[in-house]
């Protein structure tokens, strides 16, 4: 009990030292780096920037030993604004110069004003900025959707898939316009589509750019489909005129899925199916068909038979 008393005096003394030491060293000054987030506002109205500006700066700063403890336990600071107009006195904007490179040191004035008025900046990374302007282009641009879906069984697309509008106006910087061969919908994916969609979705961000519509109307066009057959003569091309071709069976039945919608619209003309005089001169057995020209709004074209038999009569 003697001893355990003793270890426990011992160690009440050490802590109380420890913490005199630890409130001592917080009262002295150091020296340290912050990382704070930046944000860039007031950019030259003629200009438009072409390159990514650093989104941190991180500033080197004396102060006492406790406001850096509480700086360093926040974990998150309060963005500096950098204010490009202000800070540079309109230059930029008056310039015809397009690249620019600045040094930070000269901003710890401005920056000093937004943090506490504990802290001394005296250094700040990185020591300079550059920032790359170009001119402003516009001109519009297709839109190009990008979706995936799942259709139920028997449904297909009975057309394209489309947005209204079809393009938008974009803005930016002119060397980036110039290549710009469309800009893309959010990406949405649909499961078990029996029927068209249309849903107002936005168009995906840019660096940079400013588009004049954010969102744009989405339609798929889907419908339900069922099987059609109709008759179909075959034709064959390049026979000499001393020659005749008797084929065997002379039409066929051409098999394909149709929207509902356009069930009675396809007609046997519709269809241009043909064999090759080519495989006559081969001496083929049978003649392979081909599918000249179909509506194009059919889907899994099928030929029953897809060969056929020849007689030449001279």
């Amino acid at each position: 009990m003697k001893n355990n008393r003793k270890l426990a005096v011992y160690l009440v003394c050490v802590s109380i030292a420890t913490t005199l030491w630890f409130l001592n060293a917080l009262n002295k000054q150091y020296s340290v780096e912050l990382t704070f987030p930046v944000r860039y506002t007031n950019w030259p109205a003629n200009k438009i920037l072409a390159n990514r500006p650093p989104d941190n700066f991180v500033l080197r700063v004396n102060s006492f030993g406790f406001t850096l403890l509480r700086y360093k336990l926040s974990m998150a600071f309060t963005p500096l604004i950098f204010n490009v107009n202000e800070f540079t006195a309109g230059k930029l904007e008056q310039s015809k110069k397009s690249d620019f490179v600045i040094p930070t040191g000269q901003f710890i004035g401005q920056l000093s004003e937004q943090v506490s008025n504990e802290l001394n900046i005296t250094a700040i990374h990185p020591d300079t900025l550059v920032f790359v302007f170009d001119k402003v282009a516009s001109r519009p641009v297709k839109v190009r959707p990008n979706v995936s879906f799942e259709l139920k069984q028997q449904h297909f697309l009975s057309d394209a898939i489309n947005t209204i509008p079809d393009s938008v106006l974009v803005s930016g910087p002119k060397s980036v316009i110039d290549t710009l061969s469309f800009v893309s919908t959010s990406y949405q994916h649909y499961k078990d589509v029996n029927r068209t969609i249309r849903q107002n979705i936005a168009l995906k961000e840019y660096d940079n750019l400013i588009l004049q519509t954010k969102r744009v109307l989405l339609e798929i066009p889907v419908e339900e489909f069922t099987e059609k057959q109709v008759k179909v003569p075959v034709t064959i091309s390049g026979v000499p005129e001393e020659m005749q071709i008797n084929l065997f069976p002379d039409e066929v039945t051409v098999s394909f899925m149709i929207g509902l919608s356009r069930f009675k619209e396809v007609k046997p003309g519709d269809f241009r199916i043909s064999a090759s005089f080519e495989d006559i001169q081969k001496k083929e057995d049978l003649l392979r068909l081909t599918i000249e020209s179909q509506p194009p709004f059919v889907r899994s074209v099928s030929l029953s038979p897809s060969q056929i038999e020849y007689l030449i009569e001279r």
